[in-house]
């Protein structure tokens, strides 16, 4: 993947919807929700996706019953399970784990979302949708470095360089998750904001 020419692309509806899986199947469910929740919210009113809100509930549910809000996660589970419905063959989602949420006998974390019958990972993904998830994980932890790190990535991505240390320090984030990888990123994003502010002072 460093050579990835989809890299420089702009983000698909497809990317997005693969993003969200990738960080549900990761167990960063809140964060899975916002890629989908945007291609949902691109749609018109009357032509938006049943199976994107399906999912965007599913998440949500997850979160609420992990965090012990047992009756808001059954109320999303009941109209989750009704707009799954509306979901193409390729796409599976935990429609069994949300209805033994529903009769009280959940036990542990959904399984994987899958599709085309796969159970996609955050190291399976390739930019720009580890952009996106990257992105969606570093808003949730409130990683404001990660998020401008993100930005950088993909510029670069668009002029043609996979080899810069954002592409590679982004990617590393979404898929380990490091703190280390975070403070990387930080320093990395300090030193090209002040190359920008000495280059901006060169014209002053």
């Amino acid at each position: 993947m460093v050579g990835d020419k989809r890299r420089a692309t702009s983000p698909t509806r497809a990317d997005r919807l693969r993003a969200g899986v990738a960080l549900f199947n990761a167990g960063h469910y809140l964060p899975a929700h916002e890629p989908w929740e945007r291609s949902w919210l691109t749609d018109s009113r009357g032509r938006r996706d049943d199976c994107l809100q399906g999912l965007v509930q599913t998440a949500a549910a997850v979160h609420h019953a992990r965090d012990g809000n047992v009756e808001g996660a059954v109320g999303l589970a009941e109209t989750a399970i009704e707009y799954l419905s509306g979901c193409p063959p390729t796409i599976e989602a935990p429609i069994e784990w949300l209805e033994a949420l529903l009769d009280g006998t959940v036990s542990g974390a959904p399984p994987p979302i899958r599709l085309g019958g796969e159970a996609i990972e955050p190291a399976d993904l390739t930019y720009p949708t580890v952009a996106i998830a990257a992105e969606a994980l570093a808003e949730h932890r409130g990683d404001e470095f990660v998020e401008d790190a993100v930005a950088y990535a993909t510029a670069d991505l668009a002029k043609g360089d996979a080899t810069t240390p954002f592409v590679t320090l982004v990617r590393d984030y979404l898929v380990d998750g490091d703190g280390i990888v975070a403070q990387r990123l930080t320093e990395h994003v300090q030193r090209r904001r002040a190359r920008e502010t000495d280059v901006e002072g060169l014209f002053e």
